[in-house]
């Protein structure tokens, strides 16, 4: 694989991990935001049918290069919240690209809805 050009990493994201508790009121608690940055973040919108038929959907995809973004994304942040400055997004799964002959990691892609 070869190196990925900085310029094309254009976002910048926060993301929250839960804690695996719940507050007084049954809602899943959150860690503080980590800002990542830069990361690519591909945003998708999906509309399925029409007026009450309507299903909404945002399948989106991060990229996170650790040689950029020096983090490590496990299991851990599955179901942790990614914030654009605009809509929150939930990480349903991570991806993790390593180089072919080694175990290095090359990229993170990180799934959410």
């Amino acid at each position: 694989m070869t190196g990925i050009d900085k310029r094309v990493l254009v976002d910048t994201v926060t993301i929250q991990k839960t804690t695996g508790e719940k507050d007084a009121w049954g809602k899943v608690m959150l860690e503080s935001p980590v800002t990542l940055s830069p990361v690519r973040f591909d945003r998708q919108y999906q509309v399925q049918g029409t007026q009450n038929n309507r299903k909404e959907a945002k399948p989106s995809l991060l990229f996170v290069y650790p040689q950029y973004c020096p983090i490590v994304l496990d299991k851990s942040f599955e179901n942790a919240i990614i914030n654009d400055g605009q809509t929150e997004y939930r990480v349903t799964t991570i991806v993790p690209v390593s180089y072919p002959h080694n175990n290095k990691i090359f990229c993170y892609e990180v799934e959410c809805i």
